[in-house]
């Protein structure tokens, strides 16, 4: 009887290869789930938070008005604004529509704010998009007609700028250098001078002979709006997205 009793308290529990084999079929099954999930939800919401963060940044920055020149005695500057830069370098895989900036800037003569009268510094560190995730450009129309962000002023002058690639870090004219970026642009009081700008994001894949992403699915899409009064404002369905761009 107390044999009996043993051999039934010993098979009480799993044995090793019974326990090594529910962690392959557990290990089996999750690497099909990963599989067949579609898309990356973890890089479209750390795009997302990261790109907020820039954003918030430069308004901040704008806000807080300060001269950022090296020698803000003998170079003041008036009227200043920041604006938060794409890279829009297709020679430059690795950062295209990937790195975002923040510069401030400010106009020399205190009567002006023409756009090219403009000096801009970096002011913070560049951030990079996870790896395989791309901003989404204005002319970009791979995800659908509706689904392009809106970086166009309010006078639609124009939705890029050029920049040399470090000059930022000492000052340059706006359209003085031969690197392009979109961009957008907070005022001094924190307002969105861009009517109802979107910044969107996509998983994509690059394409070397085209020497762009391609986008993979258009219901993969994350972001958020900048409202005229500043505020960033998140999206996480697509189709409000698509409302948001009518």
């Amino acid at each position: 009887m107390s044999q009996l009793f043993k051999n039934k308290k010993l098979r009480a529990g799993f044995t090793l290869v019974e326990l090594l084999a529910v962690m392959a079929i557990v290990m089996i099954l999750a690497a099909v789930i990963i599989a067949i999930q579609p898309g990356n939800p973890e890089g479209l919401s750390s795009a997302q938070r990261i790109s907020m963060g820039v954003f918030r940044t430069a308004r901040y920055q704008a806000m807080q008005a300060q001269n950022p020149d090296r020698n803000p005695e003998t170079n003041p500057l008036y009227n200043i604004r920041s604006r938060v830069l794409v890279l829009n370098d297709s020679t430059n895989e690795d950062q295209h529509l990937r790195m975002i900036r923040v510069i401030i800037g400010g106009t020399r003569n205190v009567n002006s704010s023409e756009p090219s009268d403009y000096y801009w510094y970096t002011v913070a560190a560049d951030e990079m998009l996870p790896k395989n995730v791309y901003f989404i450009s204005p002319d970009e129309g791979s995800l659908g007609t509706n689904r392009k962000s809106r970086v166009n002023n309010k006078d639609a002058s124009g939705t890029t700028m050029r920049f040399n690639y470090e000059a930022s870090l000492v000052g340059q004219a706006e359209g003085s250098g031969d690197t392009e970026w979109y961009f957008y642009e907070f005022n001094q009081d924190g307002t969105s001078n861009m009517n109802m700008a979107t910044f969107m994001v996509s998983e994509g894949d690059w394409d070397p002979s085209l020497k762009k992403p391609i986008f993979r699915n258009k219901n993969n899409v994350t972001g958020f709006a900048i409202v005229p009064s500043g505020a960033i404002v998140p999206y996480n369905d697509p189709d409000e997205m698509d409302k948001g761009n009518t």
